[in-house]
């Protein structure tokens, strides 16, 4: 897994990257004040801003809190059956969800991991008769001589019984934006118009976006689920910190910031 995001400075704007530095600036403040002489009740902001950052560290980290956070992008995006999407001209899937390792011999092993849903969802789609064509977008592994995502799943989708002539394979991309312009490429050659997006719930608010604003009429076809719906409840265990919970934080903020940041 590759925990360095491809924008590495993106992760300093991150929860978990900010409160931790609230921490530390808190401690070095009251450091600083203690050196000076101050008294208690004259640290104060420095003794708030180590705690009310601590406090915030530990509700991010919480289940509930992982829970909420996707909780907003994922109610914009409920799950839909597939024989319920209108026709479109083409199916768009996201990549994301191919990894690798290398082999001891300098071979690679490819994978997928849970937003693998993603193909699922979309394979479901195409049979269900949604789109005559399937358009694959995604990066690469990292690891010399894989393939491109796209490339992967495009072979895979044929594997299923797509034919050759319907699954396309956009170009390697690093980020959602590129990944669009590259998409769309392949899709204009088709003279595609209306398309269906198919990615995880939590990232499909923004993706979705980049196609409309491309001029393609979109329908979000969201998968990969990080909430339960309807079927969430409550337990004491959701207090109860874990790295997951605020990495799911991350994300969620992630794409708020993305959200945000095109306007």
């Amino acid at each position: 897994m590759n925990l360095v995001a491809t924008r590495w400075w993106s992760m300093l704007f991150m929860p978990s990257c900010l409160l931790l530095a609230g921490i530390a600036v808190g401690f070095a403040w009251c450091l600083w004040s203690w050196r000076r002489g101050k008294t208690p009740r004259q640290a104060w902001p420095a003794v708030a801003l180590v705690i009310d950052s601590t406090l915030l560290l530990y509700l991010a980290s919480t289940p509930l809190a992982a829970r909420w956070a996707a909780w907003t992008l994922e109610r914009e995006n409920p799950p839909v059956a597939v024989e319920r999407l209108p026709v479109a001209d083409a199916i768009v899937v996201l990549g994301g969800g191919m990894y690798a390792t290398e082999r001891p011999d300098g071979s690679a092993h490819l994978y997928v991991r849970h937003v693998g849903d993603r193909f699922d969802t979309a394979i479901a789609a195409y049979r269900a008769g949604r789109a005559p064509v399937m358009v694959f977008g995604g990066g690469g592994t990292g690891v010399p001589g894989t393939p491109t995502e796209g490339e992967w799943n495009r072979q895979r989708a044929v594997e299923r019984g797509v034919p050759e002539s319907a699954a396309l394979a956009a170009g390697r991309a690093l980020y959602t934006q590129d990944e669009s312009q590259l998409v769309a490429e392949r899709l204009r050659e088709r003279g595609a118009q209306s398309i269906i997006v198919c990615s995880s719930a939590v990232h499909l608010p923004r993706a979705a976006e980049h196609y409309r604003r491309l001029g393609f009429t979109v329908t979000p076809l969201p998968a990969d689920f990080a909430t339960r719906g309807a079927a969430e409840g409550w337990s004491w265990a959701l207090l109860i910190p874990r790295g997951m919970a605020l990495a799911q934080v991350d994300g969620v903020a992630k794409e708020w910031l993305g959200r945000l940041a095109s306007g």
